[in-house]
C-alpha cells in the first residue's frame, strides 16, 4: 500500500485561495524558529495506540508531525493536516530523515476553509485545536462531529485539549471537558464506545520559570464494527 498523490509535496495554496490572518500568524510562529514544538509524540497516543493494530490514521492540526511519524514508525499510513506549510514542510523532510516518507501524506489545509479528507481512516485524532471567540475561529465540536463522520467501523476518534490552563495564560483559547468534547459530538457518535473520557492533570512550568499546574481533557471513542 503507498499513498499516490503528492504525498511529498508540501504545496502552498494554490494563487486563488484566500490567506487567511489565522494562517499567516501561525506561518510565522512556524518560520520563525528552527522547531516550535518539541517532536515527541503527544503523550496521549503512544498510550492508547501502542497496542492498537496499525491502519489508515488521519491528524488534524499535525503541525510539525510528530504524532504522524510516531503513527508511521508503528506501521501506520498516516495523513497529516495542517494551515502552516512550514509545518507541512518540515513533516515531509522528517519523515524522508526517517524513512517513512511512503506512509506519510502532509497537506497544507485550513480546517475552516477546506473540507476534511472522506477517509475512512481506521483512527482520527486532532490534539489542541481550540478554536477561540473571533471571527472564523475553528469551531471545536463541530470539527470532531466531522471528524467522527470520517472514522472507519472499529476506528477510533481522539481528542485532547486544554481543560483547566495553567494562571499565566493570558490568551482566550476555549476550554472544554471531557464532557463538554462528548456533548458537542452529539449523535455523530450514537452508538460508540467511550474508551476514555478523562481529566488529567499536569505539573507545568511558566515562560519565566515560574511552577503551575494544567490540566487537559481527553477523549477517546471506538465506532462499532457494523452499523
Amino acid at each position: 500500500m503507498t499513498y499516490d498523490d503528492s504525498r511529498s509535496t508540501a504545496s502552498r495554496p494554490a494563487a486563488h485561495s484566500p490567506i487567511t490572518a489565522r494562517q499567516e500568524e501561525w506561518e510565522a510562529r512556524y518560520s520563525g524558529v528552527d522547531r516550535l514544538w518539541s517532536g515527541h509524540a503527544n503523550d496521549w497516543l503512544p498510550e492508547l495506540a501502542a497496542d492498537w493494530p496499525a491502519g489508515t490514521a488521519l491528524d488534524i492540526g499535525c503541525g510539525e508531525g510528530a504524532d504522524v511519524l510516531w503513527l508511521a514508525e508503528h506501521g501506520w499510513w498516516a495523513t497529516g493536516l495542517d494551515l502552516a506549510p512550514t509545518a507541512v514542510e518540515r513533516l515531509n523532510a522528517e519523515a524522508g530523515r526517517r524513512g517513512v516518507a511512503e506512509r506519510v501524506r502532509a497537506r497544507v489545509h485550513d480546517v475552516t476553509a477546506d473540507t476534511l479528507p472522506e477517509g475512512p481512516f481506521d483512527l482520527v485524532t486532532s490534539f489542541y485545536m481550540h478554536g477561540g471567540p473571533e471571527p472564523g475561529a475553528i469551531n471545536l465540536p463541530a470539527l470532531l462531529r466531522d471528524a467522527a463522520a470520517r472514522v472507519a467501523p472499529g476506528g477510533r476518534l481522539v481528542a485532547a485539549v486544554h481543560c483547566v490552563n495553567p494562571p499565566w495564560h493570558r490568551h482566550h483559547a476555549h476550554t472544554y471537558t471531557p464532557d463538554d468534547l462528548i456533548e458537542g459530538l452529539g449523535d455523530a457518535v450514537d452508538g460508540w464506545t467511550i474508551e476514555a473520557s478523562e481529566e488529567r492533570w499536569r505539573e507545568a512550568a511558566g515562560p519565566d520559570g515560574e511552577a503551575g499546574r494544567r490540566s487537559d481533557a481527553l477523549i477517546c471513542l471506538r465506532r462499532p464494527e457494523t452499523a
